[in-house]
């Protein structure tokens, strides 16, 4: 399908009353009435609106009956795009790349450049020129200002770039964006290639990273920096649910669809509506709930259990896994067509023991300040050197989020300086303890991940082994469970 796309052109589309300023009708010579007069040849004219479209806007569908009226032959539809910011570049490229990227993915799109404020169509040129679509740009050069003595119809050729979606426009308001976590060097890069993602609202991200290395803030942080950073940001564990209730928590269910539905219930990606929805753990998920959230993201529409009819949605997925995806597709325990679709765009957040001893000294410092008001304590805590050196030592395998809870028990029971022996006995273990054999070491080892997880399974999990072995070796080594693990099985 052949497709011409324009804005309307407010101040230009429309006659107002020379006196009261007030729009009494459409405009035979202004832009889009003249294009249609003079140029039209396509399938169809999608005219875009700013407005929100709860109601229709009189003008908007004036100016598209006159044009059905006066074409018969052409046929127009009226899309609101629902622009809070007619400036914001950011959200205008968002919501109308989002729109022919979802619909018209696959036809030819003449774009009619004029019409529209300058944002928009600097958001133009951004779509046409990162080659996600097969788009031409056009422009009207109006008859006074014409050679010929009638109106031409210009392509305008733009030298294209060889990356695709290659080209961003920045924009930051004083003040915007503050942020509730530090920025370490290791993660400036990461964090960069996020606020590109940000404004690509159609890929999807997927996440790599161990637990607590802030997979979740991450995902908040590519929500922030997009169009959709007004609406819901919603995160869910996937490995936490069984298919049954994952399922319905994803895609909602009808009352009495199953033992102990007692109400109709939306699903996260009805909640999630025009935001962005988080999906952790996205390697745990059982064949069936691959299925179905694969379909889920080729049709964008949601059945929820026990409905008969389908819901679009409209939500952008960033998902997160501590797993390789790759190599559990090639052991056939992962789709691999999930997989790339979840995959357009990759981050990955290193664990905190492979950061630079600046970057851990830089996270304990801004967890001190931060906790300071979470406390609302006169003073910040003061480590002393030992203390500092061996928290620094310390590998962290619960990662940021195991450092940021060590500050916080810090806070709890002391007041002002920090010494060694006030530290929680995990990271004291490994200074007391002088032994470097390798037993002695795995048993250390396997006594701070307990103490971490506080369940075997976890433990098995993160030691990269099964739960018989973990038992076996906690048995061989004497070690009492019971002090770590809440559910001992």
């Amino acid at each position: 399908m052949k497709l011409l796309i324009s804005w309307i052109a407010a101040m230009h589309d429309f006659q107002r009353d020379e006196e009261s300023k007030k729009f009494i009708g459409v405009d035979k010579n202004g832009p889009n009435y003249n294009f249609h007069k003079s140029f039209f040849s396509h399938d169809k004219h999608i005219l875009l609106s700013s407005n929100n479209g709860k109601e229709p806007d009189p003008l908007v569908e004036g100016l598209r009956t006159c044009l059905i009226k006066d074409f018969p032959d052409h046929l127009v539809e009226v899309r609101y795009m629902e622009i809070k910011d007619v400036i914001n570049i950011q959200e205008i490229k968002s919501r109308v790349e989002g729109l022919l990227l979802r619909e018209f993915e696959n036809d030819q799109i003449d774009i009619f450049f004029s019409p529209g404020t300058s944002a928009m169509q600097i958001s133009w040129y951004l779509i046409h020129e990162s080659q996600l679509l097969t788009t031409k740009m056009f422009q009207v050069r109006p008859q006074r200002f014409s050679k010929t003595g009638r109106a031409e119809l210009l392509e305008m050729q733009v030298i294209k770039s060889t990356i695709p979606g290659g080209s961003v426009i920045k924009e930051e308001g004083v003040g915007h964006h503050k942020e509730d976590y530090v920025i370490t060097e290791s993660l400036k890069q990461v964090y960069s290639h996020a606020e590109m993602i940000g404004g690509a609202d159609q890929v999807t991200t997927l996440i790599y990273g161990e637990s607590g290395t802030g997979k979740e803030h991450l995902a908040n942080y590519i929500h922030n920096r997009s169009a959709r950073n007004d609406k819901p940001f919603i995160a869910i564990n996937c490995s936490a649910f069984t298919d049954e209730l994952l399922g319905s928590r994803l895609f909602g269910h009808k009352k009495g669809s199953f033992t102990g539905a007692i109400e109709d219930h939306m699903g996260l990606f009805q909640e999630a509506r025009g935001g962005t929805i988080f999906l952790d753990e996205i390697g745990d998920i059982s064949p069936y709930m691959q299925q179905s959230l694969l379909r889920v993201i080729q049709e964008k529409k949601v059945l929820g259990v026990g409905f008969n009819k389908e819901v679009e949605i409209d939500v952008r997925i960033v998902a997160a896994t501590n797993k390789d995806l790759s190599s559990l597709c090639a052991e056939g325990k992962f789709r691999w067509d999930l997989y790339y679709r979840l995959a357009i765009t990759e981050l990955i957040l290193p664990p905190l023991r492979e950061r630079k001893e600046s970057e851990r000294k830089e996270l304990i410092d801004f967890f001190l300040k931060t906790k300071k008001i979470t406390f609302k304590r006169s003073k910040q805590l003061v480590l002393d050197k030992e203390a500092l050196r061996i928290i620094l030592n310390y590998p962290f395998p619960g990662n940021v989020r195991e450092l940021e809870n060590l500050i916080e028990s810090l806070y709890v029971f002391n007041s002002e300086t920090v010494i060694a022996r006030a530290l929680p006995h995990r990271l004291l273990v490994p200074v007391d303890n002088q032994k470097m054999d390798l037993k002695t070491v795995e048993k250390l080892h396997i006594i701070k991940v307990l103490k971490v997880t506080r369940s075997k399974q976890q433990a098995a999990k993160l030691l990269g082994c099964v739960i018989n072995t973990l038992e076996k070796k906690i048995k061989d080594y004497q070690i009492d469970s019971s002090l770590f693990v809440k559910n001992v099985h």
